[in-house]
């Protein structure tokens, strides 16, 4: 009789946990099927953006390999000190294009992509180490401080809630030396002291850089801010990079090249993004990892894991 009860109760947890990991499942489904995104049927002119496109992120490997082989990477103390980070948006008005789809049908202009993954960024940052500090630059044609350093991500991201402020602007050029000047004013680096390779800084300066043009070159006037900038070991850039599928009609590779160029030390992680609003999310929680404690671009293997399978194996560990 006991054992009778005892093998109709277990069969019906049986039941019960594969209805939940069925759950579980159709719920990671749904989310990919939200953010992926649709491919448009093949044809010539598709392939040939595909190709433009395998190109661009040649180059990004070629770019990353030729930082870290031909010059000298320090070593750091693996340490999550506090980071200063200055986010650089950009507001030209490609960005209040729509570019990016998701299976579920869903049309997003970038401003609105990169709106929802800074909330995302800077509110795990913050979870991360209470102790980091976020300002914010405006890009136009040239760049504008806007929000001086606070622990608050509330205080970045109400910036993106005001319309008047989050006016877009049609540019036609952008001048990185002038960003690095508005930098180098705005900015105290912290002194070296010691071997950097063992005595930690009281904390780092990283520039996350995200531009969104696909028809506006960039231009590098004058250096000297950015050299200054650069020489210190605690300083960093990364970027994101959203654009057009690249095409004959557009200057994404030329883009794309310059912005590789703002890693003279080989220690930044510079991504590119097109259509894709999966790929951009993946993108930018990469660029949550600290200067000091990630591996090299070149180096990193990330993989996202399948929900239902990680809680298969957490309930298999708790059994045994």
């Amino acid at each position: 009789m006991n054992n009778a009860w005892l093998s109709k109760n277990k069969s019906k947890e049986n039941r019960s946990d594969e209805t939940e990991k069925e759950r579980i499942a159709n719920i990671v489904s749904s989310v990919i099927h939200e953010y992926d995104v649709i491919d448009d049927p093949p044809c010539a002119s598709k392939m040939a953006q595909n190709d433009q496109q395998e190109k661009v992120l040649t180059n990004d490997q070629s770019k990353l390999s030729q930082s870290s082989n031909e010059r000298i990477i320090m070593s750091y103390p693996r340490i999550n000190c506090k980071e200063k980070i200055v986010i650089c948006v950009d507001l030209s008005s490609e960005m209040d294009k729509v570019t990016f789809r998701s299976r579920a049908g869903d049309k997003w202009t970038p401003l609105k992509l990169v709106k929802r993954a800074l909330g995302f960024f800077l509110h795990s940052k913050s979870r991360i180490n209470k102790l980091h500090e976020y300002s914010l630059v405006i890009l136009h044609n040239s760049a504008k401080w806007v929000r001086d350093f606070t622990s608050n991500p509330k205080e970045i991201l109400s910036f993106f809630e005001d319309e008047i402020l989050l006016d877009t602007i049609a540019c036609e050029t952008f001048d990185a030396s002038a960003l690095f000047d508005v930098l180098l004013k705005r900015l105290d680096l912290p002194a070296v002291e010691g071997d950097v390779s063992v005595t930690p800084p009281p904390y780092i300066v990283r520039v996350l850089m995200i531009y969104g043009r696909s028809h506006c070159p960039i231009e590098f006037r004058n250096k000297e801010s950015f050299k200054q900038l650069d020489s210190s070991p605690y300083f960093f850039v990364d970027v994101m990079y959203i654009h057009e599928a690249p095409s004959e009609e557009n200057k994404c590779e030329m883009i794309f090249d310059s912005l590789c160029d703002f890693d003279e030390k080989g220690m930044s992680y510079i991504f590119e993004a097109a259509r894709n609003p999966t790929k951009f999310y993946d993108q930018m929680s990469q660029l949550l990892a600290h200067p000091l404690q990630r591996p090299l671009q070149k180096d990193i293997a990330c993989r996202l894991h399948n929900v239902a399978e990680l809680v298969e194996q957490s309930s298999s560990s708790s059994s045994s």
